[in-house]
């Protein structure tokens, strides 16, 4: 009964004020306890033509305000709009990683892999004493106004202590002792001391070397065919009776 003399109240009031002040009558009776009432009272405003048409939701005092189509049922005005999200792909995810470990890397306690993404190959190894390294040959960067820079032989390696690089940038890393381990070559390769064997890590693979220490031990040296004695060779003008002594 209450209700119903609202609705009178309310009809009354609407016809001196407008549809505005019964719109707001119907959001604030549409509570809980009496939802199923105010939904009769709102179709009978709606069928009079004083209530613009509303979607109740969950019956607590939620409403959509809705529109008609052409077909000439209720669409949601305010519709989110749909959004496709592609799946992605395959050749998204990263290079699938290669194991090159050999049978003597593993024996000095090495493992290796390697990753082909194009044209760009990166090998990563594992060495004892906490050594981490990686080598890629680069790619091509090509920038907003068309400059190619073509970056070669990256490479990162990274220690746990007591190994240390003697200064930040000289890339040459050294144990508790000072004794370098491992350090970056020219070429932007990397040559680790494992204890039993010393191996260079390019971007194609790593492969065992020959190395000559220094006399005091503290610095090493890749040996090769072309310079066996590598920058510790004695000076040219230093004769054969000199070197003998």
């Amino acid at each position: 009964m209450a209700n119903y003399e609202a609705f009178e109240s309310a009809a009354a009031e609407a016809r001196n004020v407008g549809t505005a002040s019964l719109s707001d009558y119907a959001m604030v009776r549409n509570t809980a306890s009496t939802a199923q009432s105010d939904r009769q009272i709102n179709d009978a405003l709606v069928g009079n033509g004083l209530l613009p048409v509303l979607e109740f939701a969950d019956g607590a005092g939620k409403e959509r305000e809705t529109a008609k189509g052409k077909d000439g049922n209720p669409r949601e005005k305010d519709a989110a709009p749909k959004t496709d999200v592609a799946a992605p792909k395959a050749n998204d995810a990263a290079p699938k990683a290669k194991d090159i470990t050999s049978k003597e890397m593993k024996e000095s306690g090495i493992s290796a892999n390697i990753q082909v993404d194009g044209a760009t190959k990166t090998t990563n190894a594992k060495y004892p004493g906490g050594i981490d390294v990686s080598v890629s040959n680069g790619r091509k960067i090509t920038a907003d106004d068309g400059t190619e820079l073509t970056i070669t032989n990256m490479n990162m390696v990274s220690v746990r202590k007591p190994i240390h690089e003697t200064k930040p940038g000289s890339g040459v890393f050294v144990d508790e002792k000072g004794r370098a381990v491992a350090k970056v070559n020219d070429d932007g390769t990397v040559t680790v001391d494992t204890g039993k064997g010393f191996y260079t890590q390019g971007p194609d693979g790593i492969k065992r070397v020959s190395a000559l220490r220094s006399r005091n031990g503290k610095d090493f040296e890749v040996l090769n065919t072309d310079d066996p004695l590598g920058g510790m060779a004695p000076p040219d003008n230093l004769s054969h009776s000199k070197r003998r002594k």
